[in-house]
């Protein structure tokens, strides 16, 4: 049984301090877990082309919180990487909200949003309950006063912003009906919702052919996510297979229990005659506790890639997931990831970012640290940010940035396989595709 510090958050997701008052000033942050900067963007490089003009456009003016004539406040939200690695828990990521700021930057040089120019008011969390998460979004929305969030968030945390502060949000994942339901605000995702790759899934692993006669187990935490637990089961059922179920309670960070819960799963899928069984987790800790409890199946099914490194972090052997299953929508955990090298506009994205930041964003498979995905994540939402603002006019609120979000359509999104946003559906990126892992190589390949 490992005991190793491991906090089950997504790895996004598949699985990233702050501060709120004015510009270049800092505050501790909620639990101490770093100090967070206000950050201002301004414009480098060559002039930004001016605003266009017209007589019958109205005016820029102080149009919603957030917003005025010159300048549109955004929110960054962003996981304490640093923190939980220093903790001994290692998601092979460091703390990124840089990347965000500098794809905004990259807004700023190209003119900005109708004339505006855009801050950034970054904010990191740890993924221990919604406290500090909480905590974020009051010095958001009530000190900062931003008028959109992007980043990260866990769960219903999103909630916070487009429900409870009428707060537009634009996170990665984690698009659901029933938080879509409840906000107030715009809410658009990087990712599908959660419903839509549910769908998808089955679709991708029913054409692949192994889904014939087999019996289906899903495995979920409570400390990683219900909602994409439950929106896989649905998925299934929905298709008419049978699932047996197997969701693990809330442990936070007792790691024992929860070898122990997950011992207890493995059983009721052996008892049950499980032969497919499918990860909603993301955790590579996961993998090792089935190994560890001698539990086998026929054929392993991941919602989320495991790097081969977090595998090997987490000690799993990697003939335990030879010939494992995933999904994936972007090539970033494959064997395809070097090839993103190759993407102009993937290029285009990490070249600006190394420059802006100082950092480097590899494109090699197996590294420790890599935050190649922030990176991808950063100019990705980005990109939408920007076509929605333009679509919503001078005239900037919630209502005109939801009209400019849903007016989107199909746009390309730097590493991703296809993307859309129209009425109804604000979740960007679609397409998954089928990749199956080598343990001879350690990495994961397309199948078919």
């Amino acid at each position: 049984m490992r005991t190793t510090p491991l906090l089950l958050v997504v790895a996004l997701l598949a699985a990233a301090c702050g501060q709120s008052d004015p510009p270049d000033s800092t505050a501790q942050s909620d639990g101490g877990a770093s100090t967070a900067t206000t950050v201002a963007t301004t414009t480098t490089g060559a002039e930004p082309a001016a605003a266009p003009t017209s007589s019958t456009s109205p005016p820029r003016t102080a149009s919603f919180r957030g917003v005025t004539a010159e300048t549109i406040r955004v929110g960054i939200t962003a996981v304490d990487w640093d923190t939980l690695a220093a903790a001994g828990v290692r998601f092979g990521r460091t703390n990124s909200a840089d990347l965000y700021v500098a794809a905004l930057e990259a807004i700023n040089d190209r003119g900005g949003i109708n004339g505006r120019t855009l801050e950034t008011y970054p904010e990191y969390f740890l993924p221990l309950g919604s406290t500090e998460f909480d905590s974020a979004c009051s010095r958001l929305t009530d000190d900062a006063e931003v008028f959109v969030v992007i980043g990260q968030a866990l769960d219903d945390q999103v909630l916070c912003f487009v429900d409870l502060n009428d707060t537009a949000a634009i996170m990665v994942s984690g698009m659901v009906d029933s938080l879509v339901a409840r906000a107030d605000a715009p809410y658009a995702t990087l990712w599908a919702s959660l419903e839509q790759q549910a769908t998808s899934l089955v679709e991708v692993v029913e054409s692949a052919g192994v889904l014939d006669d087999a019996t289906i187990g899903v495995i979920g935490s409570a400390d990683v996510g219900v909602l994409e637990y439950r929106t896989v089961v649905d998925g299934f059922r929905d298709a008419g297979y049978d699932v047996v179920e197997g969701l693990i309670g809330d442990n936070d960070s007792d790691l024992a229990e929860t070898a122990r819960d997950q011992a207890i799963i493995y059983e009721r899928m052996r008892a049950a005659g499980v032969d497919f069984t499918v990860s909603t987790t993301g955790v590579p800790l996961e993998i090792a506790n089935a190994a560890d409890a001698g539990y086998r199946t026929d054929q392993w099914l991941l919602t989320v890639v495991m790097t081969s490194q977090g595998l090997a972090d987490a000690g799993v052997d990697f003939e335990y997931l030879d010939g494992a299953l995933a999904v994936v929508n972007t090539p970033i955990g494959t064997a395809a990831q070097p090839d993103l090298a190759e993407d102009p506009d993937v290029a285009a994205c990490i070249d600006d970012l190394e420059r802006r930041t100082g950092r480097s964003l590899p494109y090699e498979l197996g590294l420790e640290t890599s935050d190649l995905t922030t990176g991808l994540y950063a100019c990705a939402i980005a990109t939408i940010l920007e076509a929605g603002l333009l679509g919503a006019g001078p005239d900037l609120t919630n209502d005109s940035f939801r009209t400019g979000l849903e007016s989107i359509g199909p746009i390309d999104l730097p590493g991703y396989f296809e993307a859309s946003l129209g009425p109804d559906d604000l979740g960007a990126a679609k397409g998954l595709r089928l990749v199956r892992f080598d343990a001879s190589t350690g990495a994961w390949e397309a199948v078919g």
